[in-house]
């Protein structure tokens, strides 16, 4: 999904919101939001269709729909959108991505308090105003205050998989400018941050070129950009040249605390860095490459990944910064939803196109029949399902289907399943889907008894937050971590770009307490399959290598570790 289709998405679910709050026909709103997940979860591909003028042949895009995705295709506009915003702000819509604050809420806060924006309720929320309304007690303001705050700072924010999307996009627009030989992505993003506020790049530029056209053109780029996406604020650009390329793209990669190690490293062994160039007896040193600077200080390169804190300076100087993990070294998709519960395709489809991908093994893990609203499975269906994989077993050569589940760590801390019925399955993730409101003592000891549970293989997403979006649930995470050490059981890093789930810096802790890894897409269908790559961004980020990661084994391996 291209960055337009996000935002056609975004339109059609808040024209659902506001003809909700509106007071619409319920119908006619849910049309809408089923359209934007449609789109969302890549169910449709609607450009395509848009270009082939075969959008009134997906179902449930009626006439009246088709219409307006025609218009923004045509437009970047909708008309009947942009009449509804004249009489309900579009930034009402964002008041039901706060925590305790449903449609039926948002309309109150909208017709009673005429609060429009997040940073009124936040106000409100201040001035115990909140309580005012129906439902709303002291204790669920305060948690709306922190929901809110926590959106008012993600302002300006792009997950990692959106802003890598547009930079990609930028380099190629930047590459077609004539006297550009490269662009790089810098800073930040350079490091595979979890977010992103600022692009950086590095432009390397032919020799006698009129630099102050380029410059101009690259400007003009950038304002192009930033009307087309409203949440793109900074973007920036540093010209370099062959000689101080390196030099310029390895001080505009690490973080502040990194650099300041570096640099005084380095004066202690008699060189003067700066931005863009390096002296030593007031003599300046050619650089060719970033592995030059490290050589020349006797360094061990440090990955751009790690550039993040003093740590990885003492490291290098001792030569023992790993050789860290790489996508290619994953052989198995784990934690895969069908269309046996909420996923899009079928068991062959998915174990198809992991076999196309050059997986080895993937394993299904549809939803337990606790979360009813996925889709569940019944102790019937996982049968009929294990039979359906046995089939497929034998009839699909070159991979491997595991019978796996995501069951549901319920809110005594108990699983899904009777303990016979999770013994039938050849691995178990065990998640936190519900009750995300408990305390922290409350969370923290459901979370060790899912762990101690002899059926669990797998912790899944184990803060439970979703990025830019929701906060994680209250839960000492140093003491799941030590549980999972202690009973031997895998942590999931979900690739899932709206999840990232174990937070990297929690990676490092983990590794240190023994913990080994899964990374696994949570794809709910076949075009999400390669999200892993996203996990193996976190991955490197927590210092680990494939060896710490179960499912960079074989598959045989990988099964002996649940023996």
């Amino acid at each position: 999904m291209n960055i337009e289709e996000k935002k056609l998405a975004k339109i059609l679910n808040n024209i659902a919101i506001l003809l909700q709050i509106k007071g619409e026909n319920p119908f006619k709103a849910r049309a809408y939001a089923n359209a934007a997940e449609k789109i969302r979860s890549n169910e449709v591909d609607i450009y395509s269709a848009y270009k082939n003028n075969t959008i009134h042949t997906l179902q449930g895009f009626g006439d009246a729909l088709v219409k307006k995705i025609n218009e923004f295709f045509e437009t970047g506009k909708i008309s009947f959108y942009e009449k509804l915003i004249e009489e309900i702000p579009e930034s009402v819509a964002d008041l039901i991505k706060v925590k305790n604050i449903g449609v039926a809420k948002a309309k109150k806060l909208f017709y009673e308090l005429n609060i429009t924006n997040l940073e009124q309720l936040v106000e409100a929320g201040y001035n115990n105003k909140l309580i005012e309304i129906k439902g709303i007690s002291k204790e669920i303001q305060e948690q709306i205050l922190i929901s809110a705050q926590h959106k008012i700072a993600s302002k300006g924010r792009l997950r990692q998989e959106e802003g890598y999307i547009i930079a990609n996009n930028i380099i190629k627009e930047m590459l077609s400018i004539q006297g550009v030989v490269s662009a790089t992505l810098t800073s930040d993003c350079r490091r595979f941050t979890e977010t992103i506020k600022e692009f950086v790049f590095c432009v390397l530029l032919k020799d006698g070129v009129n630099i102050e056209s380029i410059q101009q053109q690259i400007n003009i780029l950038f304002e192009n950009y930033k009307s087309k996406y409203e949440h793109i604020f900074n973007l920036k650009y540093i010209i370099t040249n062959d000689e101080n390329y390196a030099c310029i793209l390895h001080s505009s990669t690490g973080n502040q605390e990194y650099l300041k190690s570096f640099y005084s490293f380095a004066e202690s062994q008699g060189y003067n860095i700066f931005d863009d160039t390096i002296y030593k007896n007031n003599e300046k040193i050619s650089i060719k490459s970033e592995n030059d600077i490290y050589s020349l200080l006797n360094l061990q390169y440090v990955p751009p990944e790690l550039r993040e804190s003093s740590s990885a300076i003492q490291k290098a100087k001792e030569y023992q910064i790993p050789k860290l993990i790489q996508y290619e070294d994953i052989q198995g998709l784990i934690h895969v939803h069908s269309n046996w519960s909420d996923g899009k395709n079928s068991i062959e489809e998915m174990a198809l196109k992991a076999l196309e991908l050059g997986f080895s093994y993937i394993a299904i893990c549809d939803h337990s029949r606790s979360a009813a609203y996925t889709g569940g499975l019944s102790i019937e269906r996982v049968k009929e399902q294990h039979y359906e994989i046995e089939k497929l077993n034998q009839s699909i050569q070159g991979i491997t289907i595991l019978k796996g589940i995501e069951s549901d760590i319920l809110p005594d801390g108990s699983l899904d399943y009777p303990e016979d019925v999770l013994k039938g399955f050849d691995l178990v993730v065990a998640s936190v889907h519900s009750s995300f409101s408990m305390n922290k003592i409350d969370m923290t000891n459901r979370i060790i008894k899912a762990i101690k549970n002899p059926s669990t293989h797998i912790l899944g997403h184990p803060t439970g937050r979703l990025i830019l979006n929701r906060l994680p649930y209250e839960v000492e995470i140093l003491d799941i971590i030590k549980a999972a050490a202690d009973y031997g059981k895998i942590i999931e890093i979900n690739a899932n770009p709206y999840r990232l789930d174990l937070p990297w810096e929690f990676v490092i802790i983990a590794k240190d307490y023994g913990v080994r890894f899964s990374i696994n897409p949570d794809s709910h269908n076949i075009n999400t399959f390669t999200d892993v790559r996203y996990g193996v961004y976190v991955a490197r980020k927590g210092w680990l290598e494939a060896e710490d990661v179960i499912n960079s084994k074989d598959v045989n391996k990988f099964l002996k570790y649940f023996v």
